[in-house]
């Protein structure tokens, strides 16, 4: 072998070795930046304040959201739902240009992996649609901590959430908790229909499904309105199922 095509040999080596230290040092840096997403929303999430809950005193109170701030950061933060035992206690987000767009962003709209919890413009800003259905990931992001309701005892001890939107504090009643699969709600049922809702509100009250559980003594209708939770399954990242925790709205209380 010539002199000549040895030193090819070298310099190819060198690109190529050069080229996969870069791949390596971008992957990591990857990783490096993932788990800073993911440590950031955490943090967002347990250094926000406990929301207070409804008092019953018959005075009308300070919403305990300020939600002045938020829109300093984000003006589509609408809403902040917070579920007692959960850790989950975050602002709420509708992306007035792209369905998807949270799913890839944090509540500041910074690029994230993580995400945060959304709805879809399909859904209303004040909580008066039938089925009211709100997103988020679970492999670290801000509904991961659903998958607690897969515990009998969990569920049996936490029943009630709370969302928050300017001038109104929502109570809830959660009714079930069950592994669904991936379709799109919203768009797989016309719930104008008084039958459907019917058919789908039997639905959630008894699943049928392997893995759920269900509160006893709770009472859909026609005219309720239902906001659920819908996030991966643990064991399926972006697989075929979807886990689902479903709460009733049964007061909804204005404030100042």
């Amino acid at each position: 072998m010539s002199n000549e095509s040895s030193s090819k040999r070298k310099r190819a080596l060198t690109v190529l070795l050069g080229v996969l230290i870069a791949c390596v040092l971008c992957g990591c840096g990857y990783l490096i930046w993932q788990q800073f997403q993911v440590f950031r929303a955490q943090q967002q999430m347990q250094g926000a304040a406990v929301p207070d809950t409804p008092d019953d005193g018959g005075e009308l109170q300070e919403n305990p959201i300020d939600f002045n701030a938020l829109w300093e950061n984000n003006v589509e933060s609408y809403a902040w739902v917070y579920i007692p035992g959960t850790q989950i206690n975050a602002p709420i987000q509708q992306s007035s240009t792209d369905d998807f767009y949270y799913l890839t962003h944090d509540q500041n709209r910074e690029g994230s992996p993580v995400g945060c919890a959304f709805t879809q413009s399909a859904n209303s800003l004040d909580f008066s649609d039938p089925v009211t259905v709100i997103y988020g990931h679970d492999t670290d992001g801000v509904f991961k901590n659903l998958h607690y309701f897969e515990d009998q005892e969990f569920f049996d001890q936490n029943d009630t959430f709370y969302i928050y939107r300017p001038g109104h504090v929502l109570t809830y009643t959660i009714v079930s908790a069950y592994k669904y699969d991936d379709r799109h709600i919203l768009n797989s049922f016309d719930f104008s229909k008084a039958s459907v809702r019917d058919e789908y509100f039997a639905y959630v009250a008894n699943p049928d499904s392997m893995l759920k559980c269900v509160r006893d003594g709770v009472e859909l209708n026609v005219d309720s309105k239902i906001v659920q939770f819908s996030t991966c399954m643990l064991d399926e990242y972006h697989g075929s199922s979807r886990y689902i925790v479903t709460g009733v709205l049964v007061d909804d209380q204005e404030t100042k």
